[in-house]
């Protein structure tokens, strides 16, 4: 154990020095730090915002977390990925005289950490925003970061190192919480289809009893229920059978025998995991690990193209090959958003009159958000045949990004007319929107290839797209700035046409310029 542990301390002490070395790296951990500090606050403000800010508000929060999160960790644990091993760990780790549930113990640090992260925010906002007494939150950190994180290693100490449970078993538990999130959420939504998604119907869902009866995460949910609200016959039957489920596990775990039948699982994963990381860093976006091998449709019309247009029609071929054609994951973020944004801020953004404002904002902060989202076109600026193609850099560069343009629109129009119709925004400002995420998306794109250009390898990718962030903001701001004091002494009318015409502008000249920096691009292929 004290082997494993100091290998664990060794570990992060040299990340945190890369880390330090590493400028780009620094800055892009500072930038995250921040980045999640700024998205926590927000949070709080959106809470107080939606008038959300109390006992009820917080217990909403943490019935969803037991609902989805907890029961996600567990399906993650059943299929064998729920702990990020290395590959050394094959190597060394695995084959040391070490028990394996000592070794599986001491690998799921990180899960740990992050839990009792997460109930330090939360009983901080407690505190500040959702108005708790001191020691209920004391009792809500000991629930949630002691009983509830004993519960969540039981399972996964079970569900990794019980070698006799077969495949089929474990299969069909990921099945059920599949099929029982799947049901939940579809029952979710149809409520708040028919009373209202409003804190008053949410309390009101959250306080049906039957949610309570769920074994385990029921009787997890009556315990933070007993502590927030106070005691009821329900809530304290349900939270004894909690702490009774939590002992009778901990104690059965620590008494099963394991010989390391979760290391070939446990390996691969690794194996997994690391050309996963490999994707990431060669611009690739991943959201998932799967060891699954992708399916392709099959096409069987044949394209055909002069010049850069080839490029173009390529990727338009690959995409045809994909299942569900240029939709991916990021379209359904963009949904998932469209939705939240048209429930939660629908009241406060028509409460001031200037819906279409709000709608700006959120297509700025959605530009950013999806500012790591890379396509096909980086890609084809690895492939060494694109400069060898006759035809000008400016023609190459755009036939390279076309596709990831109509893409971009797409994704606006899914978040803007849908948040358009629930806000009674005018037509013609979600148009504006919509043209605006979608310039703003191809600047992004080009200031890429000149960030790329001018700092190479040297800073790495972190480095590149903290360049490309600095001068997009900077050129694009003083845009917005000119658009604001136009729209402040003369009509607020003219304030998206503005910011619409000069995005353009700068994006031109942003795409001029790659094109001028195109060809050199080949030494970094």
């Amino acid at each position: 154990m004290r082997a494993l542990m100091y290998l664990t301390r060794r570990s992060l002490v040299n990340n945190l020095k890369k880390a330090v070395q590493k400028p780009s790296t620094l800055i892009a951990l500072i930038f995250a730090i921040g980045y999640g500090i700024f998205i926590v606050v927000s949070l709080g403000s959106l809470a107080v915002s939606i008038r959300m800010d109390s006992v009820r508000g917080l217990l909403i929060i943490i019935t969803a977390w037991c609902i989805y999160a907890t029961l996600g960790n567990f399906m993650a644990y059943s299929s064998r990925k729920g702990i990020l091993f290395k590959p050394a760990h094959a190597h060394f780790v695995f084959t040391a005289p070490i028990s394996p549930k000592v070794v599986l113990l001491n690998s799921a640090w990180m899960n740990y950490v992050l839990s009792v992260v997460l109930w330090v925010v939360l009983a901080i906002g407690g505190l500040t925003v959702f108005q708790v007494a001191p020691w209920k939150v004391l009792l809500l950190i000991l629930a949630g970061g002691v009983m509830e994180l004993a519960l969540e290693i039981s399972v996964m100490v079970f569900l990794y190192t019980n070698d006799r449970l077969p495949e089929k078993l474990m299969k069909g538990i990921r099945t059920f919480i599949k099929v029982f999130l799947i049901g939940f959420t579809l029952l979710v939504v149809l409520y708040f289809r028919k009373n209202g998604m409003t804190v008053g119907s949410a309390s009101a869902f959250v306080d049906w009893d039957v949610l309570q009866m769920i074994p385990v995460i029921g009787w997890q949910i009556a315990a933070y229920r007993l502590i927030l609200l106070g005691p009821t016959l329900l809530n304290v039957i349900c939270s004894c059978l909690y702490a009774a489920s939590v002992i009778v596990s901990v104690a059965a775990v620590s008494r099963m025998q394991c010989s390391g039948g979760y290391y070939e699982e446990a390996a691969k994963f690794a194996d997994d995991y690391a050309e996963i990381k490999k994707r990431q860093k060669n611009g690739e976006t991943v959201f998932g690990i799967s060891g699954k091998k992708r399916k392709f449709r099959q096409v069987r019309e044949r394209i055909s193209a002069k010049g850069a247009k080839a490029i173009f029609y390529r990727q338009l071929l690959e995409y045809k090959k994909e299942k569900f054609f240029i939709f991916s994951k990021v379209t359904l973020i963009a949904v998932v958003i469209a939705f939240f944004l048209c429930y939660t801020l629908r009241d406060a953004a028509m409460e001031t009159g200037v819906a279409e404002f709000f709608l700006l904002g959120v297509i700025a902060y959605m530009s950013i958000v999806m500012s790591g989202y890379l396509g096909k076109w980086e890609n084809e600026l690895k492939n060494p045949y694109l400069y060898l193609i006759p035809d000008t850099p400016m023609k190459k560069l755009w036939y390279a990004t076309l596709m990831e343009h109509v893409k971009a629109l797409v994704d606006g129009c899914i978040i803007c007319i849908p948040v358009g119709i629930f806000w009674h925004v005018e037509p013609v400002y979600v148009v504006f929107c919509i043209l605006i995420y979608a310039v703003l998306q191809a600047d992004r794109l080009y200031t890429k290839v000149i960030a790329q250009c001018l700092v190479g390898e040297i800073f790495g990718k972190t480095g590149q797209d903290v360049l490309r962030m600095c001068v997009q903001f900077a050129l694009l701001g003083m845009g917005a700035g000119v658009a604001v004091i136009v729209g402040i002494f003369i009509n607020t009318g003219l304030i998206f046409p503005i910011l619409l015409v000069y995005s353009v502008m700068v994006t031109a000249a942003m795409g001029f310029l790659a094109s001028l920096r195109f060809e050199t691009m080949e030494q970094f292929v």
